[in-house]
């Protein structure tokens, strides 16, 4: 039996008349799924018996549950464990970030596309765990389901996921079919703007490629975390395969076709990648582009031997890059208190950390 979530309206509408209901049932069901973001069936009160037990027996609905949750101090920052219908698990982070001078809530989601990842960067959680499947369209989806439910039922009946960013667990252009179709529907049936969705890659450059000539306007984001390739082949392991002379002609190809500017994002290793000379590296690499470099403070890990810097290295660095004029930014840690760097919870769980 497969998700409903792997059928379009019109999908539903046909089964449903094939069923011998009339085709407002289905516009009620889509409804449900998509507009209130409900995936029980007993809580459609305008279904009757005879249509959800007709669909009951059509469709798998719920296949993945929360088996733990774990919340910031300041509930800005909510982790939640996920374990699908073979047992493995999966970690999401909803980060709520407070709109100035409202009382708003801007609700950021931080979705996985497989379990586990291939890539094994060093100083990632996920990577350490190693890779077990690429997760389905309908898994990827019912991520934001449950996201939604949550902050509805247990935070404010009010909120719910406004932006979404594939930095989870897994490389999103390794699962780029079920990616780009989740994607495709969260704008076009959860109604998420295409320009606050973003695809983050460590690398995969026929990837970053295909979404350019996809023509969406989802963001791109980039995991650079190396100013050489010598640097970045320990770091990012996959730059072996795609170093960075391709990873920036990619960059071009991208930019010229899609005429949307890149985020780089980069982990701040202490007496690692933020000296003086990676920064001059960077200004010769990104020169040209249109990009932003997103500096983010490690999240240490035992694994993993080096150490965050200080806020002063970090400064010193951004300083020393804003001067090869390349824009940046440090960004605001979330999670620290909660394990909330991707893979931790999952590791803790599996024992691995």
């Amino acid at each position: 039996m497969d998700s409903i979530l792997n059928f379009s309206e019109e999908e539903l509408q046909k089964i449903t008349i094939e069923g011998g209901f009339p085709s407002f049932r289905s516009k009620q069901l889509y409804s449900w799924l998509y507009d209130k973001s409900i995936l029980d069936l007993e809580l459609m009160s305008n279904l009757d018996r005879s249509y959800k037990s007709f669909i009951s027996n059509q469709f798998k609905f719920k296949t993945i549950e929360i088996i733990k949750s774990i919340a910031s101090d300041d509930r800005q920052t909510i982790k939640l464990l996920l374990e699908l219908c073979d047992k493995e698990t999966v970690e999401i982070v909803i980060m709520r970030y407070p709109e100035k001078q409202t009382t708003k809530i801007r609700n950021t989601l931080c979705i996985s596309s497989q379990i586990g990842c291939q890539i094994a960067c060093p100083f990632c959680a996920t990577g350490q765990s190693g890779f077990k499947r690429n997760l389905t369209t309908a898994e990827i989806l019912e991520q934001l389901f449950l996201a939604n439910n949550y902050l509805r039922n247990t935070v404010n009946n009010s909120e719910k996921i406004n932006n979404i960013v594939f930095m989870g667990m897994g490389e999103p252009f390794l699962n780029w079919e079920a990616v780009k179709n989740a994607a495709t529907i969260m704008n076009t049936r959860f109604k998420i703007g295409e320009r606050r969705i973003t695809i983050s890659t460590s690398g995969v450059t026929k990837g970053i490629e295909a979404l350019a000539d996809l023509g969406k306007q989802w963001v791109l984001a980039i995991s650079l975390h190396g100013s050489n390739n010598q640097l970045r082949d320990e770091l990012v392991p996959i730059n072996k395969k795609y170093p960075l002379e391709e990873l920036i002609q990619s960059c071009r190809y991208y930019m010229n076709k899609a005429n949307r500017r890149i985020t780089f994002e980069y982990i701040m290793i202490h007496n690692k990648n933020i000296g003086l000379q990676n920064s001059r590296e960077l200004g010769l690499l990104l020169k040209g582009l249109k990009c932003h470099i997103n500096g983010i403070p490690l999240n240490e890990t035992e694994e993993y031997p080096y150490k965050k810097p200080s806020k002063n290295e970090m400064n010193f660095f951004r300083t020393a890059v804003e001067k090869e004029g390349i824009s940046f930014s440090i960004r605001e840690e979330k999670g620290q208190s909660i394990n909330g760097a991707c893979g931790q919870l999952r590791n803790q769980r599996k024992g691995l950390l």
